[in-house]
C-alpha cells in the first residue's frame, strides 16, 4: 500500500456521522466529527443507550436480556 504524505492524508474529505456535513480532516479537532458539538451529541446517544454495541449473550446459551421493551412489562424478551 502506497503511503501518502501527511498533507495529502489530512485533506481527506469525510462526512460527519452526526449531522451529515462534509468536511476535511484537517479542519476539525474532533475527528471523525465535524465539531465538538456533533461529538458531544454522539456521546450523549451512547450514554442514553440510544445506540450501542449488540450483545448476544455468552457461549453457554444464557438468555439474552433486552431492556426497555415497551410490549413487555418486565423488559425481557420471551420467545
Amino acid at each position: 500500500m502506497k503511503k501518502l504524505p501527511p498533507t495529502t492524508r489530512s485533506r481527506q474529505a469525510l462526512t460527519c456521522s452526526t449531522c451529515g456535513r462534509r468536511f476535511f480532516l484537517d479542519e476539525t479537532q474532533t475527528p471523525p466529527f465535524c465539531s465538538q458539538r456533533c461529538q458531544l451529541i454522539d456521546l450523549g446517544r451512547w450514554l442514553d443507550e440510544d445506540i450501542g454495541v449488540p450483545f448476544e449473550g455468552d457461549a453457554e446459551g444464557t438468555a439474552v436480556e433486552y431492556r426497555g421493551d415497551p410490549d413487555d412489562a418486565d423488559g425481557l424478551r420471551h420467545d
